[in-house]
């Protein structure tokens, strides 16, 4: 049995290794610019925002190293190989999401007892761009069409970035237009919720793959009866079907078939797999066939 996991490049789509590279350079570049704004414009909502970035670049990082190791070569020890670093990517970097939200929390409460007017055309201006960097590198980060939960915690950071852009802008046009000095640590909280929305569905689902979780996405009933369709399959026993990453499902069953040679016992483990992979989209089964006399073959 082959498995082919090679992913070939294509023309005008970033690899998930190039986009990583692009979306740290553009918010490591924001970054310093942001937290020098937030700190000399008195403003915490840039600052949390800045805080985020921080968060963001580390997770961008993490998961650069992550999709690097994806491609590691199985040896005798890791013998998926490590497949698996992008589902640890994207459990620090939901965990990091987290502890985020704590500090801004944290901060705003003492921001609401004694509330500073920041500048708000200076935090105007540096929400806008914040929001033009993290909204572009999603998109291109996207643009990989990399399924992996590790690109997709990447993508949330940003996205969740860019939401707490928006809150800052709007804490701006508040302080502005109407005076509002409580409009920054409203503006902070509301980013922490944004942040703490977008990580609980990230660490979900890591601790779901780790745990070795049937995929939400697949019915192990429904593919069990799919492998029973087979005239030659009498029973399916010891059926297993967990992740590797988000995407990668693999699958392991112990079938009572009527075919008493190897050939022929071949050939069925064949057809299933040809079915699995187009019904089910599972790409990565392990078969083992057993007759009624008990002798059993793994194909």
């Amino acid at each position: 049995m082959r498995h082919d996991h090679n992913h070939h490049p294509t023309p005008g789509i970033p690899s998930p290794v190039q986009a990583l590279w692009v979306a740290i350079l553009l918010n490591a570049g924001f970054l310093v610019i942001e937290a020098a704004a937030g700190y000399w414009l008195d403003s915490l909502a840039l600052l949390a925002d800045a805080g985020h970035m921080v968060s963001d670049v580390g997770a961008l990082t993490v998961a650069l190293l992550a999709a690097r190791l994806r491609h590691h070569r199985p040896n005798d020890g890791y013998t998926f190989g490590l497949r698996r670093a992008p589902v640890l990517g994207g459990l620090v970097n939901g965990i990091a999401l987290v502890v985020v939200v704590v500090l801004i929390c944290v901060e705003a409460l003492e921001r609401f007892a004694t509330p500073p007017t920041p500048d708000g055309v200076g935090v105007l201006v540096t929400g806008v761009v914040g929001l033009a960097v993290n909204l572009g590198s999603a998109w291109y980060l996207a643009r990989s069409r990399d399924r992996s939960i590790n690109t997709r915690g990447a993508v949330l950071h940003l996205l969740a970035d860019a939401l707490g852009s928006v809150a800052a802008i709007v804490s701006a046009v508040a302080v502005l237009a109407w005076d509002a000095p409580l409009a920054d640590p409203v503006a902070s909280v509301a980013i922490a919720f944004l942040i703490l929305a977008a990580s609980i569905p990230l660490l979900r689902d890591a601790v779901r793959i780790l745990l070795q979780r049937a995929p939400p996405n697949l019915d192990i009933r429904e593919i069990s009866a799919g492998l029973r369709e087979e005239a030659s399959v009498r029973a399916v026993h010891d059926l297993h079907l967990w992740e590797l990453d988000s995407g990668e499902p693999v699958l392991s069953a112990v079938l009572v078939v009527d075919e008493d040679n190897l050939l022929e016992a071949s050939r069925l483990c064949d057809r299933l797999r040809t079915t699995l992979k187009e019904r089910f989209r599972v790409s990565h089964a392990t078969l083992e066939c057993r007759t009624d006399e008990g002798s059993s073959c793994e194909l």
